[in-house]
């Protein structure tokens, strides 16, 4: 029979919400340096920065668009969002000018673009979901010991 022992204090280092969010920043420049580097496949798109006729908006290259932000709550980090021009979207889907994003749905037959699917985006961030998980689990299981053993000895 194993004896346990109960304790008002915990032992170790615990992560810090200023840790945390520096380390999601990081977890989240990894994913974006994955999305950069996957844009280098495609051989078409813009090759340098443009101004659109339309709105007279600058638009720059895929790769050079890619922001993320990783949002506070009471200086904890709540969610980590990519920000991305919408032709990274549509390539993304291969949505736009007629295609549709769910297959099967209506095509148009004479479209201006073709597109083709590519997984640049959700990929990384699939890949490397479970190390942001572990952080955030990290993170609220050191909150809990803390908050119910009371603070480090």
């Amino acid at each position: 029979m194993s004896s346990h022992t109960i304790t008002d204090t915990t032992d170790g280092k615990t992560i810090t919400a200023e840790e945390f969010y520096q380390q999601a920043r990081r977890w989240a420049s990894m994913v974006r340096n994955a999305a950069k580097r996957n844009t280098l496949r495609f051989a078409k798109g813009k090759k340098q920065t443009s101004i659109t006729k339309k709105s007279g908006k600058v638009e720059r290259k895929l790769r050079d668009s890619i922001q993320f932000t990783v949002e506070r709550d009471s200086g904890i980090p709540e969610a980590v969002s990519f920000k991305v021009p919408i032709h990274g979207i549509w390539r993304e889907w291969a949505v736009g000018y007629g295609q549709p994003r769910v297959p099967g749905k209506y095509v148009n037959p004479h479209p201006r673009i073709r597109r083709s699917m590519v997984d640049w985006l959700d990929e990384p961030i699939d890949r490397k979901a479970e190390r942001l998980f572990d952080l955030a689990a990290e993170f609220w299981g050191d909150r809990c010991m803390v908050n119910f053993f009371g603070t480090k000895s």
